[in-house]
């Protein structure tokens, strides 16, 4: 550095707020700067869901806490001190018998139970409604996928889980199978007896694989759904950031029992995820864990009350329907407005427009909010007064019609069995082009195309692509939907990736 800048009095560093042009940044100031009402995950809600005092040293010391592995601060890749205490104790508070940091997101823990218990060429029975991280972990390990198809409410179109007959068949017809995952708890906060099928799969001498992502908070309170960890699942992965306090990206993957060694879990862990993990990840996680720890019972019966209490003013209102099913995830607050003929995707842009309230998910006729500990009496009723107001309204301004049934016709397309001439790593790796989805009929589909969220593939790579396909797709996009594995191509229209020189 020359000497005139060493002496220099003006600091290079002071630019003005308003010219600080970095785009990511200015949005979340923007965003900040809007105020919304955020009924989506992260479960702290922006901060109320820290313990005061927590949360302003956290604020005052964020910068600090961003730091390496230096001395005292332990090794993610190797834990011996605060960071294996703090998953020690994260793994008697979410009941399991080892518990490891995610910094890579579920992501990372759902390939990572993939990767521990299944070798290239293997067979793995997977739902056809898994989240597309699930395909990722198959494509990774060069694995066979056995699907398993969900029920379907044929009221709501949303998946009811998959019933043990189901894997019953598949191992039937798969004797060689290696794994067996499940996604439990839905979105929609469904939920089912895991037990039958822990029995089955332990009858088979194979480990039950549980994406719990959605149910990271289930396990505090008996109202809830009870949690696969004390189910007999063997490996258990949890969104923490979703419905409890740690920051986005942060996620924790349980291991219990006997069957899975830790430490090729460890292993596993290591190829996935960052040299570089980031500590204030890692801290999210250990206060989240110890919130839940000191105060998780009270606080999750918080939860259930403002749910409660948004129930009941959202019942009995003409033209709007509230999702109930026993032995659901009552904090997942799922609306219909398709008695008035409104979208889902068209109410959640009207809630956030309109009310400034966001939702986290919408679908063809229903959204969802999540509802947690960080939220209020005030903010539940800014929710309801919001829905309230649009279902008033009618449907005199929709922008699209909607009608009873579509989402369960779009739910019966997602899950519905399609022809498969490639691995789906063979067609992610195979020569591709990209062409106009107009002229996809027929063609091999080199790349998942889900609609996100919730993320589950409507095709996988190496499936054909056919006709009503197109026709879902179609369909959805003019209700507002927004489709992964879909681009803008040069003349305007929609392109979609697919395997050179292959088609049906």
């Amino acid at each position: 550095m020359s000497k005139h800048l060493l002496g220099a009095s003006n600091d290079p560093l002071n630019i003005p707020l308003d010219e600080f042009s970095a785009p990511l940044f200015q949005a979340l100031l923007a965003y900040q700067r809007l105020a919304p009402v955020r009924f989506h995950m992260p479960g702290h809600k922006g901060g109320p869901g820290y313990p005061p005092e927590v949360a302003e040293a956290f604020r005052r010391n964020a910068f600090g806490m961003d730091v390496t592995e230096t001395r005292g601060m332990d090794n993610l890749h190797l834990p011996s001190g605060v960071i294996r205490d703090a998953q020690d104790l994260a793994a008697r508070t979410f009941g399991a018998d080892h518990t490891f940091f995610l910094t890579n997101g579920t992501t990372a823990g759902v390939h990572a139970m993939i990767m521990t218990t299944c070798k290239e060429g293997q067979k793995i029975i997977i739902p056809r409604d898994a989240h597309l991280s699930v395909i990722g972990g198959v494509i990774l390990c060069g694995l066979v996928p056995v699907f398993v198809y969900p029920k379907i409410d044929p009221e709501w179109g949303i998946s009811l889980g998959i019933p043990t007959e189901e894997y019953e068949r598949a191992l039937r017809e798969n004797p060689d199978v290696k794994a067996c995952l499940i996604t439990r708890p839905n979105y929609y906060g469904i939920a089912w007896d895991l037990r039958p099928l822990a029995e089955l799969c332990h009858a088979h001498d194979i480990p039950l694989l549980v994406d719990e992502a959605h149910g990271a908070h289930i396990h505090l309170h008996p109202a809830l759904p009870q949690s696969a960890v004390d189910m007999g699942a063997d490996m258990v992965v949890q969104s923490t950031h979703k419905m409890l306090g740690s920051f986005t990206g942060s996620s924790m993957l349980h291991t219990i029992g006997n069957r899975i060694p830790p430490d090729r879990v460890q292993r596993m862990l290591a190829i996935l995820q960052s040299t570089s993990p980031s500590y204030l990840l890692m801290v999210s996680l250990d206060i989240a864990a110890t919130v839940a720890r000191m105060r998780g019972h009270v606080l999750m019966s918080k939860a259930l009350e403002l749910a409660a209490y948004a129930r009941e003013r959202l019942s009995g209102i003409d033209g709007l329907r509230v999702l109930d099913r026993p032995g659901m995830d009552s904090l997942k607050l799922t609306l219909s407005a398709v008695g008035i003929g409104l979208a889902g995707y068209e109410l959640k842009a009207r809630l956030m427009d309109e009310f400034n309230v966001r939702v986290e998910l919408a679908d063809f006729e229903n959204v969802i909010a999540f509802i947690t500990y960080a939220d209020t009496k005030d903010t539940v009723d800014e929710l309801v007064d919001a829905v309230l107001n649009l279902v008033g309204q009618g449907s005199r301004e929709a922008r699209a019609r909607v009608h009873a049934g579509d989402q369960a016709k779009f739910t019966r397309a997602l899950f519905a069995s399609a022809e498969r001439v490639l691995l789906p790593r063979q067609a992610t790796l195979a020569a591709h082009e990209l062409i106009n989805l107009s002229q996809a009929e027929g063609r091999v589909c080199a790349e998942v195309v889900a609609p996100y969220p919730p993320g589950i593939p409507l095709l996988y790579p190496g499936e054909v692509i056919d006709r009503d396909h197109l026709d879902v797709i179609d369909h959805a996009l003019q209700l507002g939907a927004v489709f992964r594995g879909l681009t803008t191509g040069s003349d305007g229209g929609l392109v979609v990736t697919v395997v050179r020189d292959v088609k049906r």
